[in-house]
């Protein structure tokens, strides 16, 4: 489990979601998304994997209880995460985003803070277990949830 590969795919997420609150930031002036929105699909999409497929499995394989039943608590709230996303990404086409773009600033900010939220709730929540359970050095826990 590489855990600086995790942290560095989060940092990757919160620079992408301040540049896209940078670009959303006036509801009245409609800007091109359309390299950003796909950069960030494939960032998100490929970390939401590799936490998936490697991350929270590894979290089950150990023996600290605490840790194990924290992290299936999180993978089971954040687990429609990746298909709202999908659908997010669907319902937005580029003349829509142009011709809805009020709406569209508004709902980005939802899902934003949604992937957010999940990033605060894996470090405030899993880093401190994951000390804990001697896996990681304090050092490594940056926020407190």
């Amino acid at each position: 489990m590489d855990l600086d590969e995790l942290q560095r795919q989060h940092d990757e997420i919160e620079a992408m979601i301040a540049r896209f609150h940078q670009a959303i930031a006036d509801e009245n002036i409609p800007q091109r998304l359309g390299p950003l929105r796909w950069q960030f699909a494939r960032l998100l999409m490929a970390h939401l994997a590799l936490e998936d497929r490697i991350f929270y499995p590894n979290m089950q394989r150990q023996p600290h209880e605490k840790l194990r039943g924290t992290a299936a608590r999180l993978e089971s709230e954040m687990a429609p995460m990746a298909s709202d996303f999908a659908a997010y990404m669907a319902r937005w086409s580029d003349d829509r985003i142009e011709r809805e773009w009020a709406d569209f600033c508004r709902e980005t900010r939802e899902m934003l803070a949604g992937i957010l939220n999940r990033l605060q709730k894996e470090e405030g929540l899993l880093m401190p277990l994951l000390f804990d359970a001697g896996l990681i050095e304090s050092s490594r826990i940056r926020r407190a949830g």
